[in-house]
């Protein structure tokens, strides 16, 4: 078997170029080119020395895939792409030493050969799995550690977040934002986690960086990376479609922060306009902080809320044809015609209605002004009830 040995560096190079930059996770991004040489060589020297003492390989020639496992799980490498490395050496040297048999049909070095590769790659998938479940385990830890100080707001040290963040893969310098979902109540315990990993897949697929989540009390909260000083352009097409599932009735997202560490603010903001779109009694739809202020600034105070309420519409308090009418011009930009045809009333009605409304609570409701304080009022005027 001195022939075979003698083209380890040929068989070496040969597997080499049929793995890299083939299979995903093996290029320069993740690892030199060197160190797939290594390894490789490795595999072809446990081969060929077992093919030349006609013996399987021992522990210790396995232990290279099994440093190879841990080192492609931490690397991010799938598992799927190393076996296909795997077996690309597996071909490189199969074909060479089914070329180098004396007799045609001697098949016992072919089946040596395939039973050490199989060896060094059940070794190299235990490893790799063994070592991927320590690390989803830390990096689950770290998720749920840098989620609760988030959104409860815990003064952490800048080295902790630094820390979450090396762990998870993401960068703590960047703005970010954060959204909540609202869920559907189910009696299902899992159905928070799998729409949880469902809409954190949708949006790692469409926004930069790595999307860290957690779950509980009937909503999801989200914080992703932005670029741009504002949510990413392609989070609001991700969101609507999140909320057109039947298990999401609503999604909530606060204002972009500076860093990671000011992320509980971005929460804060979502969990504010999430209060005020429950209150709307609007569902399945995307809400903004932004363009909530209002509803917001009413509702962090009761007292001036009921107040404003009382003062801009209590004289339509029992008149719900009014009201409905308010709600038809804000819906359809003052349009009298189009609030027509969604009341299903004459465009004479809604201009009777509209002097009407005008005549009890002194606002011009086809005033943009005036319409706009009379709906806000109205929006709210439930609360005011209650």
């Amino acid at each position: 078997m001195a022939e075979l040995r003698g083209t380890v560096e040929v068989l070496t190079r040969d597997a080499s170029d049929l793995i890299w930059n083939t299979y995903r996770g093996y290029t320069s991004e993740l690892f030199d080119h060197t160190e797939l040489e290594h390894f490789v060589r490795m595999n072809v020297v446990v081969v060929l020395g077992c093919l030349e003492r006609s013996d399987n390989p021992s522990s210790s020639e396995l232990a290279h895939a099994r440093e190879l496992g841990e080192l492609r799980a931490r690397q991010g490498v799938p598992l799927e792409s190393v076996i296909q490395a795997f077996r690309s050496t597996e071909r490189v040297v199969l074909l060479h030493v089914q070329r180098s048999q004396t007799e045609p049909a001697e098949t016992a070095r072919t089946e040596r050969a395939l039973s050490c590769f199989d060896a060094l790659t059940n070794s190299m998938i235990d490893s790799y799995r063994d070592a991927s479940s320590a690390l989803d385990a830390i990096r689950s830890r770290a998720e749920e550690e840098l989620t609760t100080a988030l959104t409860r707001g815990l003064s952490v040290e800048q080295s902790d977040i630094d820390r979450w963040a090396d762990v998870l893969n993401i960068e703590s310098d960047r703005a970010c934002v954060c959204a909540v979902l609202d869920l559907a109540d189910t009696a299902d315990p899992l159905a928070d986690q799998r729409f949880r990993r469902r809409a954190v897949t949708a949006l790692e697929a469409s926004v930069p960086g790595t999307v860290i989540s957690r779950a509980g009390d009937g909503f999801v909260v989200l914080f992703l990376r932005t670029d741009d000083g504002r949510p990413p352009s392609s989070l609001e097409a991700v969101l609507n479609d999140l909320v057109k599932a039947r298990d999401c009735t609503g999604a909530y997202v606060g204002d972009v922060v500076a860093s990671l560490r000011s992320g509980h603010d971005s929460y804060r903001h979502a969990i504010k306009v999430r209060e005020v779109a429950r209150r709307s009694g609007e569902a399945h739809r995307v809400w903004h902080h932004r363009e909530a202020l209002l509803d917001v600034l009413l509702c962090s105070d009761p007292a001036a809320r009921r107040e404003f309420v009382h003062d801009r519409i209590g004289a339509l308090s029992n008149r719900p044809q009014l009201l409905d009418t308010l709600d038809a011009l804000a819906e359809c930009n003052l349009s009298q015609a189009r609030a027509a045809t969604r009341l299903f009333v004459h465009v004479n009605t809604v201009a009777l209605r509209a002097k009407r409304i005008h005549e009890l609570t002194g606002r011009n409701p086809l005033v943009f002004a005036d319409l706009l304080e009379l709906h806000l009022a109205a929006r709210h005027r439930l609360d005011d009830a209650s």
